[in-house]
């Protein structure tokens, strides 16, 4: 045998000794790490793993109750495949189409894709919501699964098998939760890329927008004098059937992504309907109905069609921004109740401009929705033009003798002659082949007229249901609250003013600078300021003033309803308006807080602004505070209340209001005092009604020398005694006055119940004294006759 071969021998045989002799030292590590991982608890820690097994418990049931309910991502998947079908299908016509496409329709996509790109968002932020908190709730559960404590050895079989049930349904939860992660992650992809999808349509079709804003100032089409039907690809009525068809689609579109709008609409109507029907109900049981709704002349019509009249008047302003095609379809139905409103109030000239009017309306309505201009177009839009001017000529020259049991509304000829001038822009813009804005300025100017009727006749039902409501409940606090009487120009004005914004924000939607309005409206509320070191806006400044405004309202809302009137014209003591000036002092306490956290005021600069009015108070305004104090501590102390009879100094009457100043009392001349607060606590006060309103009153008669005394005092006291206004208790006292000079003087002190009526009871007791003695011939005497 070689050396090599032996060399190899004993090689093998040291591999194999080494082998045999590290199987005991593996397997001893072995046994050691298992003794590692799962080891052997004693007694003591049996507890905590009792209590550390129900805690996963609870977290592993409550892990699978929200991923059965919480993370339902089934209505997502349910809207999604349409949302991206319209955008797939807004993307296609606007690929195939977008050259074409006029301002009207691309402004109604623009809408939509609005209203796409927020739901879009919205699922978006909720799918992201879910992620992160599968997230954390997987993250814990794993913590969970890798607690070596689940892995421990015990002796007791039952503890044993809850430790290997949790590891299990963690486990599977864990699965479920990974699974559900991996969906809702490649939905949020999907929304995703639709959303960028969205955005880019939106904005490429806005720039395209305002790309046809521009060029729409220069010559789009030749001439119309130089038009020919050859140069069309489509008749008109093809064109409008299309813009019918497509109108009816992105109607209803719009509406798909508004139920809430539409709900929240059709609630408000079913309201205000049900509260005319039922005023109108009251009314007509009335005895004097007849002279009652003699002053209504539109609800009188019918209750139902006015309803519908001002729900198609107010409902386009809950949505946010309508589609032109939405708003002309609410313009229809209006129309029709308007129609049926006023027809009764035309004159018969007035009745054939309103046929004109209405047959002008629909065809600039129907020009205001085509996609593609036509031949009969053009001229349609002239010859409309021309009539539109004559009937505006017609209702300036017969502005008076419109209506029939209607006054004339003084904006009459300004409406007329402001439509007749976008008309006279409309036909030259026609003329030189500028079609979008011929179409801009003839659909504004007859949507300037009829908006302006519709205006006049809203404002004059809404004063109408308001006057309905004073006559049906007359007796309510709430109704003298909105007397019709007191209330009606204040109201007639406030109406004019809001109509006259709703009018301006229709003519800037018609004339397509909607956008333009909104966008500087915006820029201009919360565009940031900057006043020294401290920031604002103007939209803070305006929710401040708006706050303090609405707090106000509510005190003289809470002021009226504890109102004082009867209290003073019924001799009446009430502590109610005590508790009212505390109630409006917490009311504007709150508002100013309220209105400066909304604001985002910040404190530091609140009180720095606290401090300087300190420092105004010390110099100039300790009256005006003396007197705020002084209201507060009136109200706590009571020392008077609303109705009560007082003098102070000079001055006398009725307390009529405690203010949070000063405070009215109303005198017997009919005066109103004002008088400061502090005056009330810093001067002597007599307060006769402070306890009750019982009142001595007294009176002299004088009697000659030789009349019997006694006997005179018992017949004034039996009569007084007859007298139910005279208190029994305490009883008349009829005392000796005097020893006069020709006569004995009288003295009478009587008792009545309420002061109001002191005057009253004296003069009558006065009168009865005189016959009583009268009668028994005793004669009243103050001087001896000359």
């Amino acid at each position: 045998m070689s050396l090599s071969g032996c060399t190899r021998i004993i090689a093998f045989a040291f591999f194999i000794c080494l082998i045999f002799a590290s199987a005991p030292v593996s397997a001893q590590k072995k046994d050691t790490i298992a003794n590692k991982q799962v080891k052997l608890l004693d007694e003591s820690q049996i507890p905590l793993l009792v209590t550390k097994i129900e805690t996963y418990n609870f977290k592993i049931d409550r892990d699978k109750f929200l991923l059965q309910r919480s993370y339902d991502v089934s209505r997502i998947e349910k809207t999604l495949p349409d949302i991206i079908k319209k955008v797939k299908g807004f993307k296609l016509r606007f690929e195939k189409n977008g050259n074409n496409m006029n301002l009207r329709s691309l402004n109604s996509a623009v809408i939509i894709l609005a209203e796409v790109e927020e739901n879009l968002s919205a699922n978006k932020a909720t799918l992201t919501e879910y992620v992160t908190q599968l997230k954390k709730s997987n993250a814990d559960l794993n913590k969970m699964l890798n607690d070596a404590e689940l892995k421990c050895n015990v002796s007791d079989s039952t503890l044993k098998t809850q430790l290997s049930e949790i590891l299990n349904d963690g486990n599977k939860l864990n699965k479920a939760e990974r699974q559900i992660l991996i969906k809702i992650n490649l939905l949020s992809s999907r929304i995703s890329v639709n959303l960028l999808q969205t955005k880019n349509l939106s904005s490429d079709m806005v720039y395209l927008s305002i790309s046809k804003k521009i060029k729409m100032w220069s010559r789009e089409e030749a001439p119309l004098f130089e038009t020919k039907p050859g140069q069309y690809e489509a008749s008109f009525f093809e064109t409008v059937t299309k813009a019918l068809e497509r109108s009816g689609k992105i109607i209803i579109i719009f509406l798909g992504g508004k139920i809430s709008v539409v709900v929240l609409s059709i609630l408000i109507f079913c309201l205000l309907t049900s509260w005319m029907i039922s005023n109108m109900r009251r009314v007509k049981k009335m005895d004097d109905a007849e002279s009652i709704l003699a002053q209504v002349n539109f609800l009188k019509r019918g209750v139902l069609v006015s309803s519908v009249f001002a729900f198609f008047t107010y409902v386009p302003f809950l949505f946010a921004n309508p589609t032109m095609s939405l708003l002309h379809a609410f313009e229809v139905l209006r129309l029709g109740a308007l129609c049926f409103l006023i027809f009764p109030f035309l004159t018969k000239q007035s009745k054939l401009i309103w046929f004109a009017l209405l047959v002008l309306w629909v065809f600039y309505a129907l020009d205001d929705i085509l996609l593609d201009s036509a031949f009969g177009e053009r001229w349609g839009l002239f010859i409309a033009g021309i009539l539109l001017i004559v009937l505006g000529v017609k209702i300036i020259q017969n502005r008076s003798k419109l209506f029939v049991g209607l006054d004339p509304s003084p904006a009459t000829k300004a409406l007329a002659v402001f439509a007749i001038i976008q008309v006279l822009l409309s036909i030259i813009f026609n003329l030189t082949g500028r079609l979008s804005l011929a179409k801009i300025f003839g659909v504004s100017a007859v949507e300037c007229l009829m908006l302006g009727i519709t205006l006049k006749v809203f404002c004059t039902m809404v004063l109408e249901a308001i006057y309905l409501q004073t006559e049906a409940y007359q007796s309510s606090r709430f109704s003298d609250f909105i007397n019709y009487k007191e209330l009606q120009f204040r109201l007639q004005r406030y109406l004019w003013v809001i109509a006259c914004l709703v009018f301006f924000v229709s003519f800037v939607r018609n004339i397509t600078l909607y956008d333009v309005l909104t966008t500087a409206t915006s820029n201009f509320f919360y565009e940031t300021r900057s006043l020294g070191s401290y920031k604002f806006t103007f939209a803070s400044i305006a929710i401040f003033i708006c706050i303090i405004w609405l707090s106000s309202i509510i005190s003289s809302f809470i002021s009226f309803f504890f109102g004082h009137e009867k209290a003073v014209t019924g001799g009446k003591r009430s502590g109610l308006n005590s508790m009212m000036l505390l109630i409006r002092l917490a009311i504007w306490t709150i508002g100013f807080f309220i209105a400066v956290a909304a604001a985002g005021i910040p404190i530091d600069k609140l009180s720095i602004m606290l401090g300087a009015l300190g420092v105004g108070i010390g110099f100039g305004l300790q009256n005006i505070v003396n007197n705020l104090v002084s209201g507060v501590i009136i109200a706590f102390e009571r020392p008077i209340q609303i109705g009560d009879q007082i003098e102070i100094g000079t001055k006398s009457g009725i307390v009529k209001e405690i203010g949070v100043r000063s405070s009215k009392i109303h005198s017997a001349e009919g005066s109103d005092i004002i008088v400061p607060n502090g005056d009330l606590l810093s001067q002597h006060l007599i307060n006769w009604t402070m306890q009750d309103r019982s009142k001595r009153v007294e009176f002299n008669i004088s009697v000659p020398y030789e009349t019997d005394i006694e006997s005179t005092r018992k017949l004034i006291a039996d009569k007084l005694a007859k007298n139910e206004h005279v208190l029994p208790i305490p009883k008349p006292l009829i005392i000796l006055q005097d020893f006069g000079e020709y006569a004995i003087t009288i003295r009478t002190l009587l008792w009545v119940a309420d002061l109001t009526n002191a005057g009253e009871v004296r003069t009558e007791a006065m009168n009865d004294v005189k016959t009583v003695l009268t009668e028994a011939g005793i004669k009243l005497q103050v001087r001896p006759m000359s």
